[in-house]
């Protein structure tokens, strides 16, 4: 193929990938650029044009589909800018997704054999039996759980639509800035309050059916609620001690009114301690009835997932004032 033979081909190709309209003028503008180029070339050189010299000319100008976006810039779904954050709320969702699915198979009688187990995760769909109780026996895990990168797609989407149809809208403000280390007194007083109000509950759930029932509730409700025996020996206590040195390090703040990096990192420690001991509460009974302790731990999962989401962004942004600490 002779030097003009392969810029043409070269051009034609650019061209195809461009909207009619302006696929004439693109043509003759990149053919007489790459002409030209290549008659610089070849001058260069010292020698003749030759097919070689065509071909680093045009492989050096990029392939047919990038030559066509300088000329056109395609459609971006999803903004560059935005490409961090798509691919960290992307990666959190399917770990949250996949935790949930995994939990949910095996605690389900299947077989034992883990490729098994792995591959009825892989593959299952519909709603999960771990929230319902009599629900189909499992939900959108493994294969199914790519809806959310889907939705993603579209929610970005949608919002990198909105900035260039709106540009003044969408425009940047300075943010007010905000004291991180203030504590809200009020809220830290209503949540040991709720704090205490729910272990009290937990320790004597009749409470709850006598305060709308009366005291006129079926037995049968009563027995529903009753927590088992193991949990009230056993694991109850370490869930008191635990809870109280929460309340504790709440009161504290209530008092001073300000974190402190020793309070921040107190609060890192008892927020992964809570996580573990959750964990380990999901290997026993909490209550006596099937039911209830079913729908129990799947609050626990629920729970342990958003204390993991909570400890890992307290321990980032501990991580990050240190960083931004000046050095000695």
């Amino acid at each position: 193929m002779n030097p003009d033979d392969l810029i043409q081909n070269y051009v034609d190709d650019v061209a195809r990938l461009l909207p009619r309209g302006q696929r004439r003028d693109v043509a003759f503008e990149l053919r007489a650029l790459l002409t030209e180029e290549l008659a610089a070339k070849a001058a260069e050189s010292g020698r003749p044009a030759d097919e070689a010299m065509a071909r680093e000319l045009v492989l050096a100008f990029g392939r047919p589909a990038e030559a066509a976006a300088r000329y056109h810039p395609g459609l971006n779904v999803i903004d560059p800018a935005d490409s961090r954050r798509f691919l960290r709320l992307t990666l959190i969702g399917l770990a949250v997704i996949w935790l949930l699915g995994l939990v949910d198979i095996l605690r389900r009688p299947l077989a034992t054999d883990p490729l098994t187990v792995l591959g009825t995760w892989w593959t299952s769909y519909g709603l999960g039996a771990l929230w319902w109780p009599g629900a189909p026996p499992a939900t959108s895990y493994g294969l199914g759980a790519l809806w959310w990168p889907g939705a993603l797609v579209a929610g970005f989407a949608a919002a990198a639509w909105f900035r260039r149809s709106r540009p003044e809208r969408a425009a940047w403000e300075p943010r007010r800035r905000r004291d991180r280390d203030h504590v809200n007194r009020f809220g830290y007083l209503a949540v040991i309050a709720a704090a205490i109000c729910g272990l009290l509950l937990l320790f004597n759930p009749g409470a709850i059916l006598d305060f709308f029932w009366n005291g006129r509730a079926a037995a049968s409700a009563y027995r529903a609620l009753a927590l088992d025996e193991d949990f009230t020996s056993s694991r109850a206590p370490w869930l008191v001690a635990l809870l109280s040195l929460q309340l504790a390090l709440y009161a504290v703040l209530i008092v001073r009114g300000r974190w402190q990096p020793l309070t921040r990192r107190i609060d890192i420690g008892l927020t992964f301690a809570g996580c573990a001991f959750l964990t380990w509460l999901l290997g026993g009974g909490i209550f006596a009835a099937e039911p209830a302790d079913q729908t129990a731990k799947a609050f626990i999962v629920l729970i342990v997932i958003a204390y993991l989401i909570d400890a890992g962004v307290k321990l980032r942004r501990e991580l990050g004032r240190a960083a931004y600490l000046p050095s000695a």
